[in-house]
């Protein structure tokens, strides 16, 4: 019996690495700042999208903007035939993506911060556990390399890595191009494999995601997982005080460890209540197991 991990923002930010709301302004200054023919104060590619998209909103996620950004990229196609700036844009920012993860693992304090990390891979059974990631960064592959672990093809970047070429958004629309889906559809079946063989299954812990209602994908990945696998003798018969048909009872546990409460309805789909830790990662590591 094993355990899977899911790593959200909020693992990251462990070490700093900036979150969902916190990414558009930490990569702004990265990026190159142009003067407008009218005149003004230069501005960036992000400086330009958020006043055209969002310009009453103070705060904008970095789900939010790479996802208008690429729904503009894939309709300019229909537009006629020409230059694709947002196709352009969105290179522009991937890459000062990648640069910006880069140099935040590179310069990793293992002794203090990076601490944690260590402290969570070195609880992972590497021979029964998986991790599955929708972090962008080698965080966890850099603490392997620190431990001398070999963690093999355990853990699955849902998203991409920045050592990759193909990156996907959190976005109902992340799939919509061939470019995109075929090198990421392989991962996504080796998730949904991982996650049906309950038989294998002990807990099933979600740290530092938030489940965002607007990624349909991952959520569907999670749901069509739950109601697929089934246990008629191995947990209770009843969720919120009903009973639960035996043909849609399983018997593995459904951990969410993240400091925030207000995500707990976007785990309401799971047909087993979930155990919610209102915890970091680092107060969930030193918690006794």
């Amino acid at each position: 019996m094993g355990t899977i991990y899911v790593l959200g923002a909020g693992f990251s930010k462990t070490c700093g690495i900036a979150t969902d709301m916190e990414m558009l302004d930490t990569l702004n200054p990265l990026l190159k700042a142009t003067v407008e023919k009218g005149g003004g104060p230069p501005r960036t590619t992000i400086d330009h999208l958020r006043e055209q998209n969002f310009h009453t909103q103070r705060e904008v996620s970095f789900e939010l903007f790479m996802s208008t950004l690429s729904s503009l990229k894939f309709s300019a196609e229909y537009l006629g035939p020409g230059r694709n700036v947002f196709r352009e844009e969105e290179k522009e920012i991937r890459s000062a993506l990648r640069t910006y993860l880069k140099s935040c693992v590179s310069d990793i304090n293992w002794d203090i911060e990076g601490k944690t990390i260590l402290d969570f891979m070195r609880r992972v059974d590497w021979k029964h556990d998986f991790i599955l990631t929708f972090n962008y960064d080698l965080l966890l592959e850099a603490a392997a390399q620190r431990l001398d672990l070999v963690v093999g093809e355990r853990v699955i970047h849902l998203h991409g890595a920045i050592g990759e070429k193909t990156l996907a958004w959190p976005t109902y629309t992340k799939f919509a191009y061939r470019t995109t889906k075929v090198p990421m559809a392989p991962r996504w079946k080796k998730a949904f494999s991982v996650l049906r063989n309950q038989a294998e299954i002990d807990t099933l812990v979600f740290i530092g995601y938030s489940m965002p209602p607007s990624d349909l994908e991952a959520k569907s990945l999670f749901n069509y997982a739950d109601w697929y696998n089934t246990d008629s003798t191995r947990m209770p018969a009843f969720y919120e005080g009903k009973r639960v048909p035996a043909d849609r009872r399983y018997s593995y546990k459904i951990i969410v460890v993240n400091p925030s409460e207000t995500i707990a309805p976007n785990y309401s789909f799971f047909r087993k209540a979930p155990m919610f830790l209102p915890l970091t990662l680092e107060e969930w590591v030193r918690k006794p197991h």
